[in-house]
C-alpha cells in the first residue's frame, strides 16, 4: 500500500505540473505564477495527512488513493480564483481591486461548488463499509482544506508577488480558446440536436447498467502477482476451485437416530437436485465407513446402535446440540451465487426438516457483502441527488434552474455504466462511489457555468451572448480544472492494485464526459430554457448566498 500510493501521488504530481504548464500558463503571467494552485493544494495535503493521523483514520487500501484524488480535486479551487484575478487585472483593476473581485465572485461559486463536492463524498458515510466511510471522511477534509488555501493562502502570494499598478495585457487566443469559442457557437445554434443525440446516447447506456457485474471476491482486489496470492490460486487449483457452504444444524439431541437421518435426507436431496452442490459429506458413507449402505437400511437403528463419539463425528461438532452439513460448490460470483443460494433455501423449505438450519459460509458472507455493495450504491446516490437538489434550490431559487446540473450527471451516470460493462470492469467497494462522485464533481462545473452565465444576464446580455461570453472567460479554467481533476485519478491506473485501477479507469473517463457536457449539453438547455416569459429563469441568486 506504502509503494502504491508513493506512485500514484507522483504520477499524480508530474500530470499537475504537465497540465498546468501547458493549459494554465497563458492565463497568468509568469514563469512560476501558474504553479501557484498546485502549491496551495501541496500545502493541503500535508494538513489533511496530519489530521488522518489526529482524528486516527486508518491507512487501507482504498485509503492509498486519497492524495492523488485529493489533488486533482483541491487544485479546482485555486485555479478558479486565479482565472478570475487574471481577468479583472486584464481589465485594468489595480491588485488590491482585482483580488476582491475575484474572492467575491469565484470565492462563492468555488464555495457553492465545494458543498456539492462535499455531499457527494459525505455520501459515503452511509455506505455500511468502513474503508469507503473512511475515504470520503478523508478526502473532504482535504477539500476544506484546498478551498482555505485557494481564498487565503492564493490571494496573500498575489498580494506580495504582484507588484505592478496596471492591468496586464490579455494574450493571444490560442488553440484551445478557438475549441472553446467553436464549441459554444454551435452549442447554441443547434441546441435541439444536441438535446436528442445525448437522450438517445443516455437511454441506450442505460439498457446496459444492469449488466454490470459485482465483484466479491476480495483475492481479485489485490495484485495478482505476489506470493500470497499465488499460493491462494495453487489451492484453489488443488481443490478444484470449490469453496464450502455449512448449513448448521441445530436441534435438541443431534446424535438421535431421527436427526441424522433428516439430515442425510437433506444431504442426498441438496447434492440430487441443486447443480452447484458438487458433494454434501454423505452421512451415508460416514455411517458404512466407506462402504456402502444395503437398500432399505434402517438408518435411525443403526446409528442408535452406534458408540456416542462415532455419532458426534458423523455431524463433524463435538456438542450434543449441534451439527454441520458441508456443502462443497463450485466457487462461484455475483448473480451466479445469489441463485445457488436462493435455490439452497428453496431446497431446505421443501425437504421441510425437523430442526433449525442456518447457512454460512466465505460464500454467504460474499453474497452478503455483494448487496450491501449494492444497496449502499442506491442509497448513496439516493441522497447525494437529494441534497445536491436541495442545495441547488437554496441557491438559485427555482425548480427548474436546480434541475438543470443534474442534467449532465444523469447522462454520465448511465455512460459510465455502460463502460464498465463494455470494459469488464466490475462493481467493487470503491467503484460504487463513483455516482456520487461524478454527481459533485460535476454539479462544480454547471455551478461555475450557471454562476458566470447569471452574471452576464444580470448585465443585460442575450442568451446566446451570456453563454459565449461565459465560455470564452472561464472555460480554459474549466477545462485546466477538469483535466488537472481527471489526472488525479488517472494516477490511480498506476496502482499495482485492480480494485484502484478499475476505479481509476471509471472516474477519469466519467470526469472527461462531465467536461464535454458541460460545455455542450449545459448551454443548450440553457438556450432552449432562457426564453422571453420564462419567469422561472430569473436572474436573481437567492439571498441564502449571503451566507458564504
Amino acid at each position: 500500500m506504502g509503494m502504491s500510493m508513493g506512485m500514484m501521488f507522483g504520477l499524480a504530481l508530474i500530470l499537475m505540473i504537465t497540465i498546468l504548464y501547458i493549459f494554465f500558463r497563458t492565463v497568468v503571467r509568469g514563469k512560476y505564477l501558474p504553479f501557484l494552485p498546485l502549491m496551495a493544494v501541496t500545502i493541503a495535503l500535508a494538513m489533511a495527512f496530519g489530521l488522518m493521523g489526529v482524528l486516527e483514520i486508518p491507512m487501507s487500501m482504498i485509503l492509498t488513493g486519497f492524495l492523488s484524488v485529493l489533488i486533482g480535486l483541491g487544485i479546482d479551487y485555486g485555479i478558479q480564483v486565479m482565472t478570475r484575478y487574471e481577468e479583472e487585472r486584464s481589465k485594468g483593476l489595480d491588485v488590491d481591486e482585482a483580488i476582491e473581485v475575484s474572492i467575491t465572485r469565484m470565492g462563492k461559486a468555488v464555495g457553492l461548488a465545494i458543498i456539492t463536492t462535499l455531499v457527494g463524498f459525505g455520501s459515503m458515510y452511509f455506505a455500511n463499509i468502513p474503508d469507503l466511510e473512511y475515504f470520503g471522511m478523508a478526502v473532504s477534509i482535504g477539500l476544506v482544506l484546498s478551498y482555505i488555501t485557494a481564498i487565503w493562502f492564493i490571494p496573500a502570494v498575489l498580494k506580495l508577488v504582484d507588484k505592478g499598478s496596471s492591468g496586464y495585457q490579455k494574450p493571444a487566443p490560442n488553440v484551445l480558446d478557438r475549441i472553446l469559442e467553436y464549441t459554444a457557437r454551435n452549442s447554441t445554434r443547434h441546441p435541439i440536436f444536441i438535446l436528442l443525440l445525448v437522450i438517445g446516447v443516455t437511454f441506450s447506456s442505460a439498457a446496459m447498467y444492469p449488466k454490470v457485474d459485482t465483484l466479491t471476491d476480495f483475492y481479485q482486489y489485490f495484485p495478482q502477482d505476489i506470493q500470497a496470492i499465488r499460493f491462494m490460486d495453487e489451492m484453489r487449483d488443488l481443490t478444484g476451485g470449490t469453496d464450502t457452504i455449512s448449513l448448521v444444524i441445530r436441534s435438541d439431541d443431534i446424535t438421535s437416530g431421527k436427526t441424522l437421518q433428516e439430515m442425510l435426507t437433506l444431504s442426498d436431496y441438496l447434492q440430487a437436485h441443486e447443480p452447484a452442490v458438487q458433494h454434501t459429506g454423505s452421512l451415508a458413507s460416514a455411517l458404512s465407513d466407506g462402504g456402502s449402505l444395503p437398500e432399505n437400511q434402517d438408518i435411525p437403528y443403526l446409528i442408535d446402535e452406534m458408540d456416542p463419539a462415532r455419532r458426534r463425528k458423523l455431524v463433524n461438532y463435538p456438542y450434543a446440540t449441534l451439527g454441520v452439513i458441508d456443502l462443497t460448490v463450485e466457487h462461484m460470483d455475483g448473480k451466479r451465487l445469489d441463485d445457488a443460494l436462493n435455490n439452497i433455501r428453496s431446497s431446505i423449505e421443501f425437504v421441510q426438516p425437523d430442526m433449525d438450519i442456518t447457512i454460512t459460509g466465505e460464500p454467504l458472507l460474499n453474497n452478503e457483502i455483494g448487496h450491501t455493495m449494492t444497496d449502499g450504491q442506491i442509497r448513496m446516490t439516493l441522497l447525494s441527488f437529494v441534497f445536491v437538489f436541495l442545495a441547488m434550490f437554496l441557491i438559485f431559487g427555482s425548480v427548474v434552474r436546480a434541475l438543470i446540473p443534474m442534467a449532465p450527471i444523469i447522462v454520465v451516470i448511465s455512460i459510465s455504466g455502460a463502460l464498465m460493462w463494455m470494459l469488464g470492469i466490475p462493481q467493487t467497494t470503491l467503484s460504487i462511489s463513483t455516482n456520487s462522485i461524478i454527481l459533485g464533481l460535476g454539479v462544480d462545473y454547471s455551478i461555475h457555468i450557471m454562476h458566470r452565465y447569471n452574471e452576464e444576464r444580470e448585465n443585460g446580455a442575450e442568451p446566446r451572448d451570456a453563454i459565449r461570453t461565459t465560455i470564452s472567460r472561464i472555460g480554459k479554467a474549466i477545462v485546466t480544472s477538469g483535466l488537472t481533476t481527471s489526472g488525479g485519478f488517472a494516477a490511480m491506473m498506476l496502482s499495482p492494485f485492480p480494485l484502484m485501477v478499475w476505479f481509476g479507469i471509471i472516474a477519469f473517463s466519467s470526469i472527461l464526459m462531465i467536461l464535454l457536457l458541460t460545455l455542450t449539453l449545459l448551454p443548450a438547455m440553457l438556450i432552449l430554457l432562457d426564453r422571453p416569459g420564462a419567469n422561472y429563469m430569473n436572474y436573481k441568486i437567492s439571498s441564502s448566498n449571503n451566507i458564504l
